[in-house]
């Protein structure tokens, strides 16, 4: 365990001294690109808290989706930190002499870091005094805590020598902005049945067989009570009534997607399968309810 605590030091020493912000400097060119719906390498497609609007003293846990093409899986660490509001920049900057040689497993707790995993699941309490010097109006409202989550492959941390020369393009970083407030209606994440192909709900656990070059309707299948209604401050200080308005979207390891994103009440895609028969794949379906809510799931097919 200590060695488990111990190792990310040296990461968060290059993470942090930049600030809460992680980009890498090498860009490839648009001819490179690849469609923004294929996984062809690990991505960090989504993260989700739960509560998905917290009040202060709440105690929120978070998971995110590391989406990887079957057959190529890699391990990888997750570090988590949380910004406190309107200081995005930086986490926590003031480094204080840690170094490598701390006697203190969780000394890097202080600089942000909510969770690291394997070991440590991600875990923020909201600040009771968060909203303190507000309005009102103003903590119906509430403010935004900036979560980050950044992942890197185990094998950097066997190897202290790698993070001298640490690859900002094999990390993979995403943010989250957790809500904080008193309203009245607070946002609650929403909930994907089930998955369906041609309109056929699929078991859960189930693997889809697809002819090779066929074209299918894969959709994303919503509860009855699914769409939540909330009441909303508007710029003039009037409270509307509103229902959310989900959307999905669509990632795949292969094949062809036509739609990446599909909007309520039309949560279909067209997706064609790979000619190649024996391929193995996977769609992943990450819904969002437009206020910070998200769920996702993950379907695994193979060509016949």
């Amino acid at each position: 365990m200590s060695r488990l605590h111990l190792a990310p030091l040296p990461v968060l020493w290059l993470l942090l001294a930049s600030g809460c912000v992680i980009n890498s400097d090498k860009y490839p060119r648009p001819r490179d690109l690849t469609p923004t719906w294929m996984v062809d390498r690990p991505r960090l497609l989504a993260i989700a808290a739960e509560p998905a609007e917290a009040r202060p003293g709440d105690l929120v846990r978070f998971s995110a989706l590391l989406a990887q093409p079957p057959g190529a899986e890699q391990d990888f660490v997750t570090i988590w930190l949380a910004c406190p509001p309107g200081d995005d920049v930086a986490c926590a900057t003031d480094l204080g002499g840690l170094s490598t040689t701390s006697t203190d497993p969780y000394a890097f707790l202080d600089l942000g870091v909510i969770g690291f995993e394997p070991g440590l699941p991600p875990v923020y309490v909201v600040p009771d005094d968060l909203l303190d010097g507000l309005t009102d109006d103003e903590k119906l409202e509430g403010l935004q805590v900036m979560i980050q989550s950044t992942a890197l492959p185990a094998e950097m941390l066997e190897d202290p020598d790698a993070l001298d020369d640490l690859d900002f393009s094999v990390v993979e970083a995403g943010f989250k902005r957790l809500v904080v407030s008193e309203a009245t209606t607070p946002n609650h994440n929403p909930t994907i049945g089930a998955l369906a192909v041609d309109d056929t709900s699929v078991p859960e656990g189930a693997l889809v067989h697809v002819d090779p070059g066929q074209s299918y309707e894969i959709g994303a299948r919503l509860p009855e009570d699914a769409l939540e209604a909330y009441e909303f401050l508007n710029s003039e200080g009037v409270v509307e009534q509103r229902v959310e308005e989900p959307y999905v979207a669509w990632f795949a390891t292969g094949g062809e997607l036509l739609e990446e994103v599909t909007i309520f009440p039309y949560l279909d895609a067209t997706w064609t399968a790979p000619a190649e028969s024996g391929e193995r794949g996977a769609w992943f379906a990450v819904l969002r309810d437009r206020r910070g809510g998200m769920a996702w799931k993950v379907q695994e097919w193979v060509v016949d």
